[in-house]
């Protein structure tokens, strides 16, 4: 493979391997080995800061603790409360599904926040050995009519790919002159 077809491919690499980190899973951790009735219960928040009118993603880890070991939960309930501060009356009440056999014991969920401002999110288990919650406090901010690190982004890829271009290109042209030059060069020492 040629040194300009690397480079390039190396370029598309660098744009493309954000996109799986803005995807689910991972996150900011917000509980960290707590209990919650029988079980213990992780959770992590993306993105950071959440924003109102975009969406806010949440993972739960559900285990159990026995003998010194943890074991996934895989059949819980897992229902997160976001209570809003100015109207603690009215939550949002979201259902976590759960994310794959191959990641046991977690579940996700995304919801689109409506408001900026104060959130209480309350992570409630239920499953076969009892039930229990958990809660922590997220800050919302407010909406953005443009993300300026994508268009920002975008822009210098743009550049590196027309930089990258415009330099192959030269280069080509050196190359047949020089080739040029060669060619000439021989046919008059004949």
């Amino acid at each position: 493979m040629s040194r300009s077809v690397c480079v390039l491919l190396a370029l598309l690499a660098a744009l493309i391997a954000p996109l799986p980190l803005m995807a689910h899973g991972g996150g900011v951790a917000q509980i960290t080995d707590a209990p919650a009735g029988p079980y213990r219960v992780f959770a992590w928040t993306s993105p950071d800061p959440w924003r109102a009118d975009e969406d806010a993603h949440v993972t739960v880890a559900v285990t159990r603790v026995e003998a010194d070991q943890t074991f996934p939960i895989t059949d819980a309930q897992v229902t997160l409360r976001l209570y809003w501060d100015p109207q603690p009356d009215q939550p949002l009440t979201l259902q976590a599904t759960p994310v794959s056999a191959v990641a046991a014991g977690f579940y996700e969920v995304d919801h689109t926040l409506p408001h900026d401002g104060l959130w209480r999110v309350e992570v409630t288990v239920q499953g076969n050995e009892g039930a229990g919650s958990v809660s922590f406090i997220m800050q919302a901010a407010p909406a953005t009519t443009n993300n300026w690190f994508v268009w920002a982004g975008g822009a210098l890829a743009l550049l590196a790919v027309i930089g990258f271009l415009f330099g192959a290109r030269k280069r080509s042209g050196a190359r047949a002159v020089s080739m040029q030059r060669a060619t000439s060069s021989s046919v008059v020492q004949e």
